[in-house]
């Protein structure tokens, strides 16, 4: 008979016609090309009828039976359509994803990132190849300029390497009795951090599952920085009850501040309203406790939170910066997003007025007349100070001086 060339060869040794072979065969010609013959060597001679009819059965052409020494080499030729588009690459490591292991260290990086994620992208990352005809999931956020940032990758693993426990990591039982009325400062100021958490921590969770898996490093990265915002929740509960105060009160403008981050459906704006505005302002006013908190305890729960809320704002800052320099339009989208932010808000024209004493009484060490008087310029100073940096963010980010001036001073009373 004449040889044939083929490209793939089974080795099945003295394996019968059973469901073993037949996946073996499934699995080869799933990944052959059109027109690719693969050859089937067997230490048996008389497997020829079911290998015919196998091949009759998937729609390819069994072309025959060769005699080796001491095998049988059984030859099909692959007819159907291709089921996979391109071939998987071997040697090579996804960009972004690095490993510890010394012996890949000199493997091949994969491609670039593209800008659009293929459309047969499923619930798969880059460098996994969809079968054709698979399903098509339609994520809403699959354009690399809507959800990347390029040091995303070192984000997520420095989230990684800063983890700690709300329980083991704090010194709870050293947190000192204070005064009711510092104590009840502390837990106000408390309840309020915790309301703003649950909005770092439910706006995120709102976007995961639209950002296409394509951009892997992404929807990774806001998993653990929704861990940390669980985390932030978590040991500032526990401080409102270190003491037996508990939890305060919330006012009106809090919670309608928080609510026009948490409708927003545009992930760019998202972005640039949550972690640019929002917790850029809330790193200043952690970094107001932390110098003021009366106890050290409560001063490493702030310290490690701000830790925290720093990357955040370092993947909001340079996600946003890359979208602008990809399309300098999206500064007008974005401002119109702080404007409109500013007439929801303006239907409660206060700011939440319990916070605001409780940061005083705690500024101030006591809410004595000189001592709250003191406590309240240093709360005007730390609003001034938010507005400082706010401006600052806003041209890092590529936007003008005025504009940065202008935005800045719409953001809501609510700081967040």
């Amino acid at each position: 008979m004449h040889t044939l060339n083929h490209s793939i060869s089974i080795q099945i040794g003295n394996i019968p016609p059973s469901k073993e072979l037949f996946l073996k065969l499934e699995n080869a010609f799933l990944i052959a090309s059109t027109h690719e013959i693969i050859e089937i060597v067997s230490f048996k001679s008389n497997i020829e009828i079911e290998l015919r009819a196998w091949a009759r059965l998937r729609g390819h052409l069994y072309l025959g039976r060769e005699s080796l020494k001491e095998q049988y080499s059984y030859k099909i030729q692959k007819i159907s359509q291709d089921s996979f588009s391109q071939k998987a690459s071997w040697g090579k490591k996804m960009k972004g994803i690095e490993t510890s292991n010394p012996k890949l260290k000199d493997l091949e990086l994969s491609d670039e990132i593209l800008s659009k994620a293929p459309d047969s992208n499923g619930l798969m990352t880059r460098g996994i190849i969809a079968q054709e005809g698979s399903t098509v999931y339609g994520f809403e956020l699959s354009h690399k300029e809507q959800v990347w940032s390029q040091s995303v990758a070192s984000l997520y693993e420095e989230g990684k390497n800063a983890q700690w426990n709300a329980t083991s990591d704090i010194e709870w039982n050293e947190i000192p009795t204070f005064d009711p009325i510092m104590e009840k400062a502390i837990c106000q100021i408390m309840t309020y951090l915790v309301e703003n958490e649950f909005s770092a921590l439910y706006i995120p969770g709102k976007f995961i599952s639209k950002i296409n898996p394509y951009y892997m490093e992404v929807p990774l990265f806001l998993s653990s920085l929704m861990n940390d915002e669980a985390r932030h929740i978590e040991v500032f509960t526990k401080r409102a009850n270190a003491n037996g105060g508990g939890f305060q009160y919330s006012s009106e403008v809090t919670q309608r501040s928080l609510f026009s981050l948490f409708k927003e459906d545009d992930y760019l704006k998202s972005s640039f309203l949550l972690h640019v505005m929002g917790e850029g302002t809330f790193i200043d006013l952690l970094s107001f406790l932390e110098k003021h908190i009366p106890d050290e305890t409560t001063k490493k729960i702030i310290r490690l939170s701000k830790r925290d809320e720093i990357r955040h704002v370092t993947y909001g800052m340079k996600h946003v910066k890359s979208a602008i320099e990809q399309n300098p339009n999206r500064i007008n989208a974005l401002k119109n997003s702080a404007y409109k932010r500013k007439e929801f808000m303006d239907e409660v024209s206060s700011e939440s007025s319990m916070l605001l004493e409780s940061l005083a009484i705690l500024a101030g060490g006591s809410d004595s007349a000189i001592d709250y008087k003191r406590g309240f310029d240093l709360v005007e100073e730390l609003k001034n100070t938010m507005n400082e940096n706010r401006i600052k963010r806003l041209i890092q980010i590529g936007m003008d001086e005025d504009l940065a001036h202008d935005i800045s001073k719409v953001h809501t009373p609510n700081f967040m």
